[in-house]
């Protein structure tokens, strides 16, 4: 499944250390990502806001989250700490994010080519989310999709930039 069922150890304790951070700058915390790239563990923290994230936001709170992740027990696992927006193609990992995202427009890709789909991936608008069903559409028509069949969905605003920009 493409979705993460929760959080990492690690994750929910980074999460839980820096939304009041986050929150209190007047930004979203999208994701906490911790992940192992060659001999190095990465924190990352991941910020949304509407309109966008910029350097300078990302600036406003990394010392802020640096000093609290240097609190947490964990530390002595993470070697960088990295704080960024989002991004336009944000990957939506968890179902959170999935109910906050209804009404995008997606890239969803599939383990394999579904009934009605054009292909295994396709750019489509996510209609609804009922906790193990995702309904999209596009041009192929209207589809019910399990999250099970899913291997990943990205915000697709290359091409619905402007909706992006109005949340």
């Amino acid at each position: 499944m493409a979705l993460a069922k929760g959080f990492g150890s690690v994750e929910a304790a980074a999460e839980k250390a820096v939304r009041g951070i986050v929150e209190g700058h007047g930004y979203t915390l999208w994701d906490v990502v911790f992940v192992k790239e060659g001999a190095c563990w990465y924190l990352r923290i991941f910020i949304d806001k509407p309109g966008g994230i910029t350097i300078d936001d990302c600036t406003a709170v990394d010392g802020l989250i640096n000093a609290a992740v240097d609190k947490e027990d964990f530390i002595d696992k993470v070697d960088f700490v990295e704080v960024s927006s989002a991004g336009l193609e944000r990957p939506i990992r968890r179902t959170e994010q999935l109910a906050a995202s209804i009404g995008k427009r997606v890239k969803l890709r599939t383990y394999k080519l579904l009934e009605g789909f054009p292909e295994k991936t396709v750019r489509c608008t996510l209609d609804s989310f009922d906790g193990e069903k995702i309904t999209v559409s596009g041009e192929f028509g209207t589809s019910e999709v399990s999250l099970e069949e899913v291997s990943a969905i990205n915000y697709d605003d290359f091409d619905d930039f402007e909706k992006l920009m109005e949340d």
